[in-house]
């Protein structure tokens, strides 16, 4: 397999991996804050469900470090790259006109607050 190759596919896959971390913390992250939701629009007693709550933040802790082992992997992979005398390599969604997910955040300008 040709060099070039080699680091185009390890660049998708690579940003595969990252987007299923960064996937699975914003699921886990959606769980914790609609379960604390649920918990006070039923007027429930913190005790209620606090191991859970427990688990699931241990488990945003945990996809957080794997988030940035990612990043570290990232940059090694890109001195690998230069390594093998690849340069530039394209992989990916390079279709830029595309919107990107909503997600429910938006950017404010400098002289306003975010809600």
């Amino acid at each position: 397999m040709k060099r070039a190759e080699m680091a185009r596919r390890g660049a998708e896959q690579l940003i595969q991996a990252e987007n299923a971390v960064e996937a699975a913390l914003c699921e886990v992250t959606a769980l914790a804050s609609n379960l604390g939701r649920m918990r006070l629009e039923s007027n429930l007693s913190m005790v209620i469900g606090q191991d859970a709550m427990g688990a699931l933040v241990e488990t945003i802790t945990m996809l957080s470090n794997a988030r940035g082992a990612m990043v570290k992997a990232h940059g090694a992979l890109d001195t690998v790259k230069t390594q093998i005398g690849c340069g530039a390599v394209a992989g990916g969604n390079t279709d830029k006109t595309t919107p990107p997910p909503q997600t429910g955040f938006h950017v404010v300008d400098d002289n306003r607050t975010a809600a």
